[in-house]
């Protein structure tokens, strides 16, 4: 029977402080809602207890999941089972031949017994202790046998939302248990949708009058101003998304893409709405692909579709009729506009990333041709409304800056806004012109207005060379949108991707300002600031600008006034949207549009095509779409499509609710470990320092003026006494960033002191720093000074920052142990090899100073890299790289196995994030055999139950030992002594 939890964070004295990203520990809970005490077992998944003190473990997993997220998943986290016979805590692994998932390690009945599947289905097998008599006791079927538990005796198991119960362990067989649950099953009651917090796109009309609204997957036509909203597309379990609004024979009507049919199709009705009995005309089913941009010619004739394949496509929206415009094989088009007079299409063409190229197309031939070449990343297309120019956003500006800590440069604002002049004879908007520029608008322009679209006369022939910068400065820009006489654009803040560089931990991130170029007077102007997003209305005057929640209609050539629902500045009330979920038709929908997703963007074509030999997908989808009408909870829809992709076996098939904590409920921390000591009092064994590089990683305990130190007692929070079962941590609830008062009873005696401290919320930054701190001292004691020590926690920009941290002491040593354990991916694992692999082949030696290498921050040594089971996707793939390019010996177990990337691009309807494995990876020397297998070590150290309990590092250790004999036999580079000068006169 098992007596232990597990918990994620190390909350008592440990001065090891390992990383714990993805490790968890069991505790010993006592009943007295005392403290916990972790057990002497190192990182476990799971613990259970025997007769005669005999312990069964199961190694730490990745993650939250069980073995069914990842069915048949064989790479270096597969569970392991270690037992120890004596309680004496010398453990042995038990099963070890057993290709498969282990996981539920049980004692029943004298035998332990464990869930896996090493014959293709996960299945509840059990053993003697020594490992003899294997035994498998449920059938293999479609469907994992999933958490298991023990009475000691009989056994209960989880099978596609059954409970199944084995009396024994013996002859008996599975039997289902027929449980009905009483209750209301509160989350399949139908609720209102609160509109403000479920917007998700916004279309306003030519006038600004009113706009096509998305609300948790429905169309809603909602006035600006005082006026009722009206639903255009609100059927129970069915999506319908990216609205677009555009004027038919002068009244406004709406196009929006649903799912209606089972795949994308176009749906199109007046703004006013349909007339009773009828419904809007849908178009195109079945052969538009997942439509992932749209846009309405002007004059309402044509639509144009991106689809996820790469194709551009051209709906003609009166008969229905598709065609194709063009395809891409390096991934989808993006930014389509029409011109003014819907006789042209313009879009975004991928090409190698990261170039994309500005692309024409005329919408009688729809003949495609290239606006710009495909050397730079350009995208954001836009016609000005005169016809007269195509203007784009490109990143073409190569103006490096040096980096402020290794000798680097980058292009940090590259982008700048360009413009195309169409027709040969077309001036350049901001040269001089013949006749001086105008005063007021000519009249062809005031014609224009009155409605009369102005034609569009594009000259092919030198297209390329009449792109001409617009006179701003090079910077980040996005969302180029044309309006009444100039161009909007998003102009974005220079920031990191840590968020460290802000004025305090807590700062808001700086958002967007919104800028206009003005044609006439030649000017650019910021005219809005913190704009999350914008659109134009149809004829160009005005804006419906997002920013802090709100939708607000604003001029589009000036700031709006200051003053709230003035004619300048109109919020517009989202609450007038009225709608009702369904819970279990949404479940439905969302349920189908997973499985689409994954059909459509899965890393192999052959999915869904059993014929090639690929999973029958759909059958999969049918297998397992019964169990939709059993759940109760979004969490269970949410572990059902974690099974249901688990079936693909394959890495990074991620379903990940939109769910979060609250400031009311996180836990204040203090940064230390504390004790109950035998006196009751609650005692400070340990203060974790601050790393004053880290914003993430600031010590409350440590702060100037705390002045607390290892033995004090904290006796009350915030004037409420420290109880002395529970200890201050109930106290310190939600109080994380808020200033607290601590009472102090010194160790040493004398009164009691009373500092001001603000908990953190988090400690895994301190805890991570204290680990590496600890783990370079070891080494360099241990190596007496000459090796290095650097950990690379994870591959995107906090392990870049935690890499350059000491990347220059630490390199400049005789050789370096380079730490990729624990290393949670991304993508940045090229980076790091290309810096790791620099070879010394110079020297330069400054006079009044130390010699450096040539290239800086070359290793001069040995390299030993250190990888574990925790070494996961781009954690996998430097392991990798370290063994293809050279580097040195990788010494450590098998990595995780996980390399077919992902990009995180859709939500489903609620904000639920599905992924959908899509970047299949090969490598030198391992071909395809990374994934679902992991990268093996050059040198396999296990790290035992036994080691953590003694707080051994024993591939550490052996890393060391090996850089320092290599360096034995290899010395390393040093730098000359200077010449000698030859005797001159």
């Amino acid at each position: 029977m098992k007596h232990t939890t597990t918990a994620s964070d190390v909350r008592e004295s440990d001065r090891t402080c390992e990383p714990a990203w993805c490790r968890t520990w069991a505790y010993a809970v006592p009943l007295d809602a005392g403290p916990a005490r972790r057990l002497p077992h190192g990182p476990v998944g799971d613990v259970a207890y025997g007769l005669n003190r005999q312990v069964l473990l199961r190694s730490a997993g990745m993650g939250g999941g069980d073995a069914s997220a990842w069915k048949r998943y064989r790479g270096g986290t597969a569970g392991k089972l270690w037992i120890d016979h004596t309680g004496d805590g010398t453990f042995v692994r038990r099963h070890e031949d057993l290709a498969g998932n282990l996981e539920c390690p049980l004692w029943a009945g004298g035998r332990i017994a464990f869930l896996c599947d090493h014959e293709g289905a996960g299945a509840l097998y059990s053993s003697r202790p020594d490992g003899t008599d294997l035994r498998r006791h449920t059938p293999l079927g479609e469907f994992y046998a999933r958490h298991a538990a023990t009475d000691g005796t009989r056994v209960v198991y989880m099978k596609a939302g059954d409970l199944w119960l084995l009396e024994d362990l013996d002859e008996a067989q599975p039997r289902r248990l027929d449980i009905r649950l009483g209750g209301q099953r509160t989350d399949l009651t139908p609720r209102p949708v609160h509109a403000e917090y479920h917007l998700t796109a916004v279309s306003p009309d030519h006038s600004g009058c009113g706009s096509a609204v998305t609300v948790r997957g429905t169309i809603h036509w909602l006035t600006h101003r005082d006026g009722p909203s009206r639903a255009l597309a609100a059927q129970p379990g069915v999506r319908a998304r990216l609205p677009r609004t555009f004027r038919l024979d002068g009244q406004e009507h709406v196009l929006w893409v649903t799912d209606a049919d089972g795949e994308d199709a176009l749906e199109l009705a007046p703004a006013t709405g349909t007339a009773d009995g009828t419904m809007p005309r849908r178009l195109g089913t079945g052969e538009l692909g997942r439509v992932l941009g749209l846009a309405v010619a002007p004059d309402g004739s044509h639509a144009a579709v991106c689809a996820h394949d790469g194709r551009v496509l051209l709906v003609d929206l009166a008969s229905g009729t598709v065609r194709e415009a063009d395809r891409s094989e390096h991934g989808n088009a993006s930014g389509l506009v029409f011109s003014p007079d819907s006789a042209w299409l313009a879009w975004s063409h991928p090409g190698p990333l990261p170039l994309r190229q500005i692309k024409l197309a005329h919408t009688a031939d729809l003949a495609a041709h290239d606006a710009t070449p495909l050397r730079f990343r350009d995208y954001s297309p836009a016609f000005t409304r005169d016809g007269k120019h195509l203007a784009f956003l490109s990143e073409r500006s190569f103006d490096p800056v040096y980096d402020a800590h290794v000798f680097d440069l980058a292009f940090v604002g590259a982008c700048r806004p360009h413009v195309i002049t169409l027709a040969a004879t077309t001036p350049s908007p901001f040269g001089p012109q013949r006749t001086g520029r105008a005063v007021e608008p000519d009249k062809e322009e005031a014609a224009h207005e009155d409605g009369d679209a102005p034609v569009t006369a594009v000259d092919l022939e030198g297209l390329s060379d009449r792109i001409i910068p617009f006179p701003v400065e090079a910077a980040q820009y996005s969302a180029l949108r044309a309006a009444k006489d100039g161009l909007l654009w998003l102009r974005h803040p220079l920031r990191g991707v840590l968020g460290a560089a802000r004025a305090t931990p807590d700062a808001a991130a700086p958002k967007p300002t919104l800028e206009r170029y003005d044609f006439d007077k030649r000017t650019c102007e910021e005219i809005g600031s913190d704009v999350d997003s914008f659109a134009v209305t149809g004829d160009g005057k005005r804006l419906l600008v997002r920013s802090d929640g709100k939708l607000r209609l604003v001029p589009a050539d000036r700031r709006p006034s200051k003053e709230e629902n003035s004619d300048t500045n109109v919020t517009v009330d989202l609450t007038r949207i009225r709608h009702t979920l369904d819970p279990a038709a949404e479940w439905r929908q969302m349920y189908d549009e997973a499985g689409r997703l994954m059909r459509d963007n899965y890393w192999h074509p052959h999915l869904g095509r059993p014929g090639l030999g690929g999973l029958n997908w759909a059958a999969v989808l049918d297998r397992y779409r019964p169990l939709l009408e059993r759940i109760a909870t979004h969490d269970d829809l949410v572990d059902l499509l974690w099974e249901v992709q688990g079936e693909l076996g394959t890495s990074h098939a991620y379903v990940s609710p939109p769910w979060g904590y609250t400031k009311a409920t996180r836990q204040g921390l203090l940064g230390a470990d504390l004790s109950r000591h035998a006196d009751g009092t609650w005692r400070i064994d340990h203060i974790l320092p601050s790393e004053t590089s880290d914003p993430a990683a600031r010590s409350p305990l440590a702060a100037p003026g705390v002045a607390v130190h290892v033995g004090d007692a904290i006796t009350a929070v915030g004037g409420r006494p420290v109880d002395p079962i529970t200890g201050p941590a109930p106290l310190l609830v939600g109080s994380a960033g808020q200033p607290v008062e601590l009472t102090i009873r010194p160790a040493d005696g004398g009164d009691p002191r009373h500092p001001v401290v603000i908990p953190i919320a988090r400690d895994r930054a301190l805890r991570y720093h204290a680990w590496v701190a600890d783990r370079r001292a070891y080494v360099h004691e241990a190596a007496g000074g000459r090796l290095g020590y650097l950990h690379v926690p994870d591959m995107v920009g906090s392990g870049w920052a935690q890499l350059h941290r000491d990347l220059h002491l630490e390199v400049a040593r005789e050789g370096l142990i380079l730490d990729v354990r624990e290393n949670s991916g991304g993508h940045t694992s090229q980076l790091v090899v290309e810096k790791l692999a620099r070879r010394v082949i110079g020297w330069t030696l400054p006079r009044g100073a130390q010699p450096y290498s040539y290239p800086r921050d070359a290793p001069r040594g040995p390299i030993v890299a250190l990888a574990n089971e925790f070494s996961a996707s781009d954690g996998d793939i430097i392991t990798a790289a370290v063994k293809a390019i050279g580097i040195g010996p990788v010494v450590g177990t098998r990595t995780w196995g996980g390399v077919i990337g992902i990009d995180s691009r859709y939500h489903l309807v609620d904000g639920t994030l599905v992924t959908q494995p899509k970047y299949a990876s090969w490598f030198e020397g391992h071909a395809w055999g990374v994934e679902n297998h992991g990268v093996d070590p050059d040198i396999e150290i296990l790290h035992t139950p036994q080691d953590s309990a003694a707080g051994l590092d024993p591939q550490l250790d052996e890393a060391i030992r090996l850089a320092l004999t290599t360096l034995h036999h290899t010395p390393a580079k040093s730098p000359p002594a200077l010449p000698s000068l030859p005797d001159r006169p």
